[in-house]
């Protein structure tokens, strides 16, 4: 009884991923677009039930997204999906983030 109960548990930390909802239209001129990039945030369970690493959480995969092109500053067209890849003695859940960066143009 106690492993169905268990199975059904959901250790996922979907939660609010919003940072910032307004920008100032003078903050917003001096952006430009960076280019695509996406983040993840994943949970391995060895027997389906026992967690190995962090819980999955929104706000880990959108952190992750924002460090992969150094000087973004805020993300657009944010796509969130959520997977569940279920494997012989070991389940793998994660969050994936698709975003646009935008940032500070670089001089050079």
């Amino acid at each position: 009884m106690m492993v169905l109960i268990l199975s059904g548990c959901n250790i996922a930390n979907h939660g609010s991923f919003t940072s910032k909802t307004y920008q100032a239209p003078a903050d917003i001129e001096s952006l430009v677009e960076l280019g695509p990039v996406f983040g993840t945030s994943c949970q391995t369970q060895f027997l389906y039930l026992l967690p190995i690493d962090e819980s999955v959480s929104t706000l880990l995969a959108v952190n992750n997204a924002k460090q992969k092109i150094k000087g973004t500053v805020v993300l657009t067209d944010m796509i969130i999906d959520d997977t569940l890849s279920i494997q012989f003695g070991y389940s793998e859940q994660c969050i994936i983030v698709h975003a646009t960066a935008f940032g500070l143009a670089s001089k050079r």
